[in-house]
């Protein structure tokens, strides 16, 4: 019991918050989670900015006119790594999160036309920093029309493993045997940032996702993992689903779910599936943990490559998620203003892109923003 005690100190769940009565309280901050990077030069942090691919450039180009506007005591550290960047660029970009423990990037496009052993450039960053805890809120927005209503929903998708190791090869001509990786010190691990992160939002109950009545040895110890922690954390409610049931429950009733933990490419599918819930790609921020550095980026991780460049693609999410990464710093009053001024320009509907039925411009959202700002 003791080492089990030490090892659930030692899994610390780093600042999530949007917005604070949804997440964590100061209290709790101050009893669970690790200190965000210190100021320098000033008081002000550096950040490092990746632009990524696609919409990814001018996003980033938004969320440093939106912090010139609101004075954030925020310098960023440019690093530029593309879908084809040599291993040495990303490399640049992984010391450069070393040194400044924070981070917002767009998507890397990773083309699955490159031959094998070209790895995920975005893949390689969350590895390489054992970024274990990607985590995305899925909430209704004000003046976003969707088919359901009250959607609020935390999404904890395990980082490092499962189909995305990247561990595949040709046995003989024709078959393909690609490794699906589960441990138990892992899935023990996101477990307990999932149920840590439900008792410090006051959230009532965690739905583990799941394949085990196929997948009995992976799958089947993911959720006995997942079953040990719940026992630890006896005020949460505790159930367990089977993945192609919980796509079906989410678009039929999302409602009925609060705090749901999965394997990789179980978060992936399944956030994607709630940001469409809440009406799209561009609406929904992510973030993604370890216990020393924090990457933010949209939460579906898209390119947007087929919009790039045309000033019609939606800066809610990207300017969402640097509210996150403010909410890291402990900037929390600019965190809150930003986010007020998102919220605040979805209420009209002139200022909504094509991707929520409008026919607004990228541009046009972003000045609507900047004018809400005190």
């Amino acid at each position: 019991m003791a080492a089990a005690l030490r090892a659930a100190r030692r899994l610390r769940v780093p600042v999530l918050r949007w917005p604070r009565p949804a997440w964590i309280s100061h209290d709790a901050e101050r009893r669970h989670l690790p200190p965000p990077p210190p100021a320098k030069y000033g008081g002000r942090h550096t950040v490092t900015l990746i632009p990524g691919d696609g919409i990814g450039p001018e996003l980033m180009l938004h969320v440093k006119e939106v912090f010139r506007h609101a004075c954030v005591p925020v310098d960023f550290e440019e690093v530029r790594v593309g879908a084809e960047a040599p291993e040495a660029d990303v490399h640049n970009a992984i010391m450069a999160i070393r040194r400044n423990g924070v981070a917002i990037k767009g998507n890397i496009e990773t083309n699955h036309n490159l031959p094998p052993s070209h790895k995920s450039r975005n893949n390689l960053i969350r590895t390489s920093l054992d970024l274990y805890a990607n985590v995305i809120h899925c909430q209704s927005l004000p003046g976003v029309e969707t088919r359901h209503r009250d959607v609020d929903i935390l999404i904890v998708r395990e980082n490092t493993e499962g189909e995305y190791s990247s561990l595949e090869h040709e046995s003989v001509a024709g078959v393909v045997e690609s490794l699906k990786i589960i441990t138990a010190g892992r899935s023990r691990r996101i477990a307990h940032y999932a149920f840590g992160l439900a008792r410090a939002a006051k959230r009532r109950s965690v739905t583990a996702v799941h394949k085990a009545n196929i997948m009995k040895l992976g799958d089947g110890l993911f959720l006995q993992c997942c079953k040990e922690v719940a026992a630890e954390y006896p005020e949460i409610s505790f159930q367990s689903m089977i993945v192609d049931n919980t796509t079906m429950q989410l678009v039929s009733r999302p409602q009925q779910f609060d705090v749901m933990v999965m394997p990789n490419l179980y978060g992936n599918i399944v956030n994607n599936v709630c940001a469409g819930l809440v009406g799209g790609p561009g609406l929904v921020p992510g973030a993604n943990y370890g216990h020393d550095y924090a990457v933010f980026e949209t939460a579906t991780r898209n390119t947007g490559k087929s919009i790039a460049n045309r000033n019609i693609a939606n800066p809610t999410a990207a300017l969402l998620a640097a509210c996150m990464m403010l909410d890291h710093l402990r900037l929390h009053s600019y965190a809150t203003t930003i986010r007020q001024a998102v919220l605040s320009s979805l209420d009209d509907p002139r200022t909504h892109t094509p991707d929520i039925g409008g026919q607004g411009t990228t541009s046009g959202a972003v000045q609507s923003i900047i004018n809400h700002l005190p």
